[in-house]
């Protein structure tokens, strides 16, 4: 059968309506400290922004493992790439391109080298200014988990070490954590605010 214009059109807005009353079923209105499933995992929503929400997934993605295999510079780390592919992928795929909303990330060092510069991400990791803002928020986990923030950097003769945080919350900030020892992963990334909306009613 033939179909028009027309049968493509109602069924355009038969299948908006749907997607529309299933995120107003399913996912629901994020709380700030509180958890909600998008994208068959589980996100702690940390913040309201002006796009979005502000979230960290409620435990980790994967197996422990490196950050990279020769720098701890975020922009250039095997771990970066990975999480803003596959792992974007994974949210992209259930909630659509436009579920995620690019933001800025600090790379300032712990002893206050601004190198690495500042870069924009859709998948990232927490910086330890950022764990610091929201610590009541996080409770402690069992592994070992790694932060964005460099110890130092190539200017002051340090790019191999790194922050993370220990399974009593405390930030260990030594100088012996390096890029290539193996930590948990907890991605972080901004909601659009457009997938918690119900949409209209035509």
């Amino acid at each position: 059968m033939k179909k028009n214009l027309k049968y493509f059109e109602n069924e355009l807005s038969r299948l908006n309506k749907e997607f529309a009353d299933y995120k107003k079923k399913y996912i629901g209105t994020p709380e700030i400290g509180k958890v909600i499933e998008l994208a068959g995992m589980d996100w702690l929503i940390l913040d309201k922004t002006e796009k979005g929400y502000f979230a960290i997934l409620n435990g980790f993605d994967g197996k422990e493992r490196t950050f990279d295999s020769a720098s701890n510079n975020w922009i250039l780390s095997k771990l970066r790439n990975e999480l803003n592919t596959r792992f974007l992928k994974k949210i992209t795929d259930e909630l659509g391109e436009d579920a995620v909303i690019e933001f800025d990330r600090d790379l300032l060092s712990m002893d206050g080298q601004t190198e690495y510069g500042h870069c924009k991400d859709k998948i990232s990791i927490l910086t330890v200014d950022e764990y610091r803002k929201y610590r009541k928020l996080l409770p402690n986990m069992p592994k070992w988990w790694w932060l964005i923030t460099p110890w130092s950097t190539p200017v002051n003769d340090y790019s191999t070490t790194l922050t993370v945080v220990s399974p009593s919350g405390i930030i260990y900030i030594i100088y012996n954590i390096y890029y290539y020892d193996e930590n948990g992963v907890r991605p972080v990334c901004i909601f659009s605010s457009s997938i918690f909306e119900s949409g209209s009613d035509d």
